[in-house]
């Protein structure tokens, strides 16, 4: 089954067997925002859905999938559905802060989402005293022995970025990132000695492999679009490209603010 205006299919966690190598059945966290492949996020979770998932991903040390709601969607269960793209997380340096879960949640590959299994239960809302995990799981596991309170995916994992970007385009491209980093120092007042700090934030950028264009990528692009399209890139290229017009369009903003205020 597929839901309105969704390629993928949404199917039962008993359905899904036989999985090929590239492919994972994986928790999902639905998020506002994606994450890159290397790209670190401090994590706060309270809900108790997400609380089973750090339960089941943090026993067996797995990973889950970081995905971003997709507005144009139809609702899954009650509970929004994402882009069919994502980053693998794992999780590191958790801990408990009263009723809340912090750690810090690092991107790793990139997958597609081929299918998605529903959360056992949808959407209610608890006001500021969530019930356990526990107590949750008792309204669903006799009729659905094998549902999460949590949404999953069937994934397959899609392979390194392909090609390269010249040394040339890569030094003009910092260059721009550079001049950016100083226009935001001159329009906002920030301490002006971090301009004297950019050379060695360009030197952790000075070699153009994958490692860097995606950290770089985390630094600039902002836009649902643009982070949709980056974990989509097949090429660096693209992601070069990608960073390069979203670099412009900032300076073009902040050249836009400026003459206004004049």
């Amino acid at each position: 089954m597929k839901a309105e205006g969704n390629s993928m299919d949404i199917r039962k966690f008993e359905d899904i067997i036989d999985l090929r190598d590239n492919q994972k059945l994986i928790p999902i966290f639905t998020l506002n925002s994606l994450l890159m492949p290397g790209e670190k996020m401090l994590m706060r979770v309270f809900e108790p859905r997400y609380k089973q998932m750090l339960d089941d991903v943090v026993i067996d040390d797995l990973c889950y999938g970081h995905v971003m709601s997709n507005p144009t969607l139809t609702m899954l269960n009650g509970w929004s559905t994402p882009f069919d793209i994502g980053t693998l997380v794992k999780v590191e340096k958790m801990e408990e802060q009263g009723t809340n879960i912090l750690y810090d949640a690092v991107g790793r590959e990139r997958f597609r989402i081929i299918s998605l299994i529903e959360p056992s239960l949808p959407p209610e809302d608890f006001g500021s005293i969530f019930p356990s995990v526990s107590e949750l799981e008792e309204d669903y596991l006799e009729e659905d022995p094998h549902g999460k309170l949590y949404s999953r995916a069937l994934i397959e994992i899609l392979p390194p970025l392909r090609g390269e970007v010249g040394l040339k385009k890569w030094e003009n491209l910092l260059i721009l990132w550079e001049h950016y980093i100083k226009q935001i120092i001159d329009l906002t007042g920030m301490n002006e000695e971090i301009k004297l700090h950019i050379g060695d934030m360009k030197e952790i950028f000075s070699n153009p492999v994958e490692e860097s264009v995606w950290a770089l990528a985390s630094m600039i692009i902002d836009t649902q679009e643009g982070q949709v399209s980056c974990l989509k890139a097949e090429f660096v290229k693209e992601i070069v490209s990608i960073i390069e017009s979203n670099l412009q369009m900032k300076m073009k903003r902040i050249s836009i603010f400026r003459e206004g205020n004049e």
